[in-house]
């Protein structure tokens, strides 16, 4: 009994390059091993087989007939294996995105445009917070995020999506909508409608930080929620009651208005990011991927150039100056 379990890919790879070539010498070279050790493998995949494929002439290497038989169904295998391998690295592949709430639409198509652009991968979106996402890449459970951040985090790649001014929006019939732009002074007396600060820590710091610093440190109205018309609900329903959102980021409501603030506005800035040692991290920095704006891409040798920024764009039914 011969164990044929025993002969492996190489094996095969070996024996037919040997075929091929008709030398040892030769065919050590174009494998680039040690003749010897080429010479050994081959013996032992005859003795694995149980028959001799080669007669040694002076002149070379010549199949036998169980050579010639193993010959011609090993070279098949070997070049449907490379072509599968070919199909299997070209296959279209599913990846899973993380997306922060409060992502303007338009950005979710401008990611869907730098996969599409790729022409191998789907996208997947999955809600989850920023703060959550740099868990989910990290274990691998997503391969990007698109996240709200307002400083660099260590060990990613990220493309900068969109880097805007926050605004206040706010019901079209509250009093401080007669105004075309805001001051802070405008806002001392009004609460701010806001989010639970363990979705994005760092964020909400900075800016209620920064609005502090302006001498406004409003009443905060928590929502635990990722609804948008949740939030508008909120808005239309109490007295005094406002939110910070960038321009580019309203829907379209009849019942709401936009106005900028005056001077030194918080920003937000939305990212896509994937791990930086991501086989998938380079494509930020293709040119088709380009952001809005700063442009930035952080990561090693990265970077990327600009679209234009829509944020002069016309939101239909939502009130602005």
């Amino acid at each position: 009994m011969y164990d044929h379990r025993g002969v492996e890919l190489r094996h095969l790879r070996y024996f037919v390059t040997v075929a091929e070539e008709g030398t040892m010498t030769e065919a050590a070279r174009v494998l680039r091993i040690a003749q010897p050790s080429l010479s050994q493998q081959i013996s032992a995949l005859e003795r694995r087989v149980g028959a001799p494929l080669f007669r040694r002439r002076s002149t070379g290497m010549e199949l036998t007939e169980g050579g010639r038989i193993l010959y011609a169904s090993a070279s098949r295998a070997l070049a449907e294996i490379e072509s599968s391998l070919v199909q299997a690295r070209d296959a279209r592949r599913l990846v899973q995105v993380g997306v922060c709430g409060s992502v303007p639409e338009h950005l979710l198509a401008q990611v869907e445009r730098i996969f599409a652009d790729d022409g191998t991968l789907d996208v997947e979106f999955a809600e989850a917070d920023s703060q959550e996402q740099l868990d989910l890449l990290r274990t691998g459970t997503l391969a990007f995020g698109v996240m709200r951040v307002f400083h660099a985090v260590e060990g990613l790649a990220t493309l900068t999506l969109a880097d805007e001014s926050l605004g206040v929006l706010l019901r079209s019939d509250h009093p401080l909508a007669d105004h075309t732009v805001l001051t802070w002074a405008d806002l001392a007396d009004q609460e701010l409608l806001w989010f639970p600060a363990r979705r994005n820590p760092r964020f909400a710091d900075y800016v209620l930080a920064h609005l502090a610093g302006h001498g406004w440190s409003p009443r905060l109205h928590v929502v635990d929620a990722h609804s948008q018309a949740l939030y508008r609900h909120h808005l239309r329903n109490s007295q005094n009651l406002v939110t910070l959102r960038a321009r580019n980021g309203i829907t379209a409501d009849a019942g709401m208005a936009w106005r900028p603030l005056a001077s030194d506005p918080p920003r937000q800035r939305f990212i896509l990011a994937t791990l930086g040692d991501s086989p998938l991290a380079g494509l930020l920095a293709r040119p088709g991927s380009r952001s809005s704006n700063d442009g930035g891409i952080g990561g090693r040798g990265q970077r990327a150039a600009s679209l234009p920024n829509a944020a002069s764009s016309a939101l239909p039914g939502v009130e602005v100056p």
